[in-house]
């Protein structure tokens, strides 16, 4: 298991690390999200337990963390989220496990020898934008230069939000599940989300018609 989690205050950031701190402590990541500019910032990426201490963030900017458990057979410090892109101006989060059938199916269409899935999954979105043919489980956050952040997940994966736009991989109080099936931008504004895209779970094996 991984997490994601994010907010607009630090305390409110480490409260949300300690709840999901159960679902890894491989690897973490801090970086904060500028809603004026829409730029974001990597201010941390390391190995061991979450540790936000001595991390210099700005007011007024929005914090997104990310904690991981070894999910992959990519090495610990190769596979520390986000996936970066673009000279980092595409950046991907990602809480779950992808099928093998499909990361070998990204391997050979990309073609890549890449073993980190969500390394994968970020080339295979940049070229293959269908959402609805990622077999797995997912629950993403990505950040794109110029157009801002975004969150998106199928019905197996969770992510939840509160009306203060704190997101958490694990439920926590006054927070509701984000819609899944769709790609929604974050509208720092006015405290929203805004649908962008739609897409189908390719498989949930928890659906019973």
């Amino acid at each position: 298991m991984c997490a994601i989690f994010g907010s607009f205050k630090k305390e409110k950031l480490e409260e949300l690390a300690e709840l999901n701190s159960y679902r890894g402590q491989l690897s973490y990541s801090i970086s904060q999200y500028d809603p004026e500019e829409k730029k974001l910032f990597l201010k941390r990426k390391c190995e061991g337990s979450f540790n936000i201490e001595d991390v210099q963030l700005d007011d007024g900017c929005y914090y997104i963390a990310h904690i991981q458990a070894p999910t992959t057979a990519a090495s610990a410090i190769d596979s520390i989220h986000p996936s970066a892109r673009n000279e980092t101006g595409d950046l991907l989060w990602h809480n779950g496990i992808l099928k093998e059938s499909f990361v070998k199916q990204m391997q050979e269409a990309l073609p890549s020898e890449q073993l980190w899935d969500t390394g994968l999954l970020h080339d295979w979105l940049l070229v293959n934008k269908d959402i609805s043919e990622v077999d797995g489980t997912f629950s993403c956050a990505r950040y794109i230069e110029g157009e801002g952040m975004f969150l998106f997940r199928n019905e197996i994966s969770p992510l939840f939000i509160d009306e203060h736009i704190n997101i958490s991989s694990t439920k926590f109080e006054g927070s509701k599940p984000t819609t899944p099936n769709e790609v929604l931008r974050i509208d720092f504004e006015n405290g929203s989300l805004v649908t962008e895209d739609t897409f189908t779970t390719k498989e949930n094996p928890y659906y019973f018609g």
